[in-house]
């Protein structure tokens, strides 16, 4: 008996060794040497998070894709899911979402006006989260924003004619589309650089779920090889931070979750495009379920990077999501009792699907907001503190 005891404890705390060993992976060091001090410090804030070394998870919310942000009533904007959850709960989230593009192609001056938000949130304590997902450079070649800003299907492979779609054209610099793809960098490089003279540190996440096969840039493009988009990523990384000069950046690798065997089709494993630890500063995958289960949670671990969860919700068209009935307390209980290293997470927009029917994703549209973001463990706008880091 006293062995089994004894055995049974040696195990116990080889499996506590164990696990704090994966935590104590993720890396404080900015993957962009020229990084610069703030950007290195919420880097080691968050690593910091990641490894346990400090409490909570930061909590997160995307207020829209483009100039939505702008948007004062409805599903999506600043003022709908931001200020009326700080008004109804006494709390804003430590982090603000936001995407660059998706829905249309923003003019300079609708990002700069997005801008002003993300400053003014950045100067009260959050933290910046922006997203790119650019539409189809073969589809439009963005030389008349003002009256073709585009739809968001033109992100999908289903928005257009996808045979001429490949990624290898738009680093080829003897290319046409090169030069349409540089264009369209040009215009995000201004916007960053923005929010770069004003002091923010951005989470830049671009060409997420690069794993699936439903965006232009996915695995569609090329099915069997991921070098092209790992090619991609490693050009822009290159072009926004030694050419660019945007030294504000830490980079989000942000896959689909990995797929079941059901899937395996059109969904590739989580690492199959990754870039590599020169190139990525956090992996942040995206998770829809009922559940808010997060079924990579060990692989994202062996990146030795910080993680996060940078989509996470219920399931699109069940019935929390279309009632906006989720108790939103189960993001915390789920983040720190299953999933301690996440060092923060997205909960999505809320959107209209066009056809009588929405999803409720928004922290605000969803139950117990308040009691969520009054638990300590949950780390708000008022709680962020990366400046600890600052050396």
């Amino acid at each position: 008996m006293y062995k089994q005891v004894f055995w049974q404890f040696v195990l116990t705390l080889a499996a506590v060794f164990l696990n704090c060993s994966a935590h104590a992976r993720a890396t404080d060091k900015a993957s962009n040497a020229n990084a610069n001090q703030s950007t290195r410090a919420v880097q080691a804030y968050l690593a910091a998070l990641s490894n346990n070394s400090i409490p909570g998870v930061i909590a997160g919310q995307n207020a829209g894709h483009s100039s939505d942000l702008l948007s004062t009533e409805g599903l999506t904007g600043y003022a709908p899911l931001i200020l009326d959850l700080q008004k109804a709960t006494g709390e804003a989230p430590g982090m603000i979402g936001v995407d660059y593009e998706h829905d249309k192609i923003a003019t300079p001056a609708q990002l700069s006006a997005v801008n002003k938000i993300l400053i003014n949130y950045w100067n009260a304590g959050g933290l910046v989260s922006i997203n790119w997902a650019p539409h189809n450079p073969w589809w439009n070649d963005e030389t008349d924003i003002a009256h073709n800003a585009g739809i968001w299907s033109d992100t999908r492979t289903k928005g257009g004619d996808m045979s001429k779609v490949e990624l290898t054209q738009l680093t080829n610099p003897h290319s046409a589309l090169h030069d349409v793809w540089r264009r369209k960098l040009d215009r995000v490089a201004t916007a960053l650089n923005e929010l770069q003279q004003a002091g923010v540190v951005v989470l830049w996440r671009p060409l997420q779920e690069m794993n699936g096969d439903w965006f232009w840039w996915g695995i569609s493009s090329a099915p069997k090889d991921p070098q092209p988009y790992i090619d991609l990523w490693i050009d822009m990384y290159h072009y926004l931070t030694v050419e660019k000069k945007l030294n504000n950046l830490l980079w989000v690798y942000s896959p689909n979750q990995g797929p079941t065997l059901m899937e395996r089709l059109f969904i590739k494993p989580i690492d199959w495009r990754y870039p590599g630890e020169n190139y990525v500063d956090i992996v942040a995958g995206t998770a829809y379920n009922d559940d808010l289960t997060i079924r990579d949670y060990q692989a994202y671990q062996q990146f030795n990077k910080p993680i996060a969860i940078a989509e996470f919700g219920p399931v699109a068209g069940g019935p929390l999501s279309r009632r906006g009935e989720l108790d939103t307390q189960r993001y915390g209980q789920q983040l720190q009792q299953k999933y301690p290293a996440m060092a923060y997470w997205m909960s999505w927009s809320s959107w209209d699907n066009g056809d009588g029917t929405q999803e409720y994703q928004s922290l605000i549209h969803n139950k117990n907001a308040q009691l969520l973001l009054k638990n300590s463990a949950v780390i708000t706008q008022s709680r962020i503190n990366w400046k600890q880091f600052l050396n």
